[in-house]
């Protein structure tokens, strides 16, 4: 069980442990997909490297620490899900989520190290000590995205309704949190980053609620969500990137009132 979990357990626990609120309690549970947007993967070397040496690059060339390196990421649209404690006070409502998203990689390009753009160039340039062609260059390397991006986050959330007396009531929110993200990139196989690191999340809200009755009601939901760059190490490369997390999540879920 990661850190993230515990305390979403603890903090369950405690506000369950409230009597003041459980008259006006509920819980929730969302299933949705996430589409996140492209990422600009900007980074620098931490040592210096020295290139392989293949057609275009012989001899081999040395890149000086601190020289930036970086590439664009698209991803998949992928799956996300949460979970959530609330309590209501007449149009407001106030809640503590775990949110957890998983999307996968679909390409990578624009592959460049101290301005040099290596799209067109032999893979094998990517390797201290290779000698020779590879047979396949750095872009059609990376076009194979593979890999995937998760997150699991915390958040509390704060909602207005604004026909909260209705069986259908519109409503707005917001929330801050902190989350932990797990960044997998392995273009054609080979391991790129395989890192995670953690930040302040937010997250913007637009949805709507209809009550089935006295306690259950369905809601569906917009939501931008922006989390701070995931500050990662690539073994490949000996460099250090920063990958952006942000993208707009569609949410379909269940409350039930206590």
């Amino acid at each position: 069980m990661n850190k993230l979990a515990k305390t979403t357990i603890f903090a369950t626990l405690t506000c369950l442990a409230t009597p003041v609120l459980a008259a006006d309690m509920y819980v929730s549970g969302t299933v949705g997909y996430i589409d996140l947007s492209s990422s600009k993967n900007s980074g620098t070397f931490q040592s210096d490297f020295t290139t392989g040496s293949v057609t275009g690059v012989t001899p081999p060339l040395t890149i000086p620490s601190s020289s930036p390196v970086g590439w664009s990421t698209s991803f998949d649209s992928g799956m996300a899900y949460s979970i959530a404690l609330g309590w209501k006070m007449d149009a407001f409502r106030f809640e503590l989520e775990y949110a957890m998203s998983d999307s996968d990689i679909d390409s990578h390009k624009g592959v460049n190290a101290a301005g040099i753009d290596l799209t067109s160039i032999d893979a094998g340039v990517l390797l201290t000590g290779n000698v020779g062609d590879l047979g396949v260059s750095v872009g059609d390397l990376v076009a194979d995205g593979r890999g995937s991006l998760e997150s699991s986050t915390i958040y509390l959330n704060a909602y207005y309704d604004f026909m909260h007396d209705e069986a259908f009531s519109p409503y707005i929110g917001a929330g801050i949190g902190y989350a932990d993200t797990d960044v997998q990139f392995m273009p054609s196989g080979v391991g790129v980053i395989d890192d995670s690191d953690s930040g302040f999340s937010y997250q913007l809200i637009l949805g709507a609620s209809y009550a089935l009755n006295d306690q259950f009601e369905l809601f569906g939901d917009v939501r931008y969500r922006d989390t701070d760059d995931a500050s990662v190490k690539s073994p490949l490369l000996s460099a250090g990137f920063d990958v952006e997390n942000s993208g707009t999540l569609f949410n379909l879920g269940l409350r039930y009132s206590f």
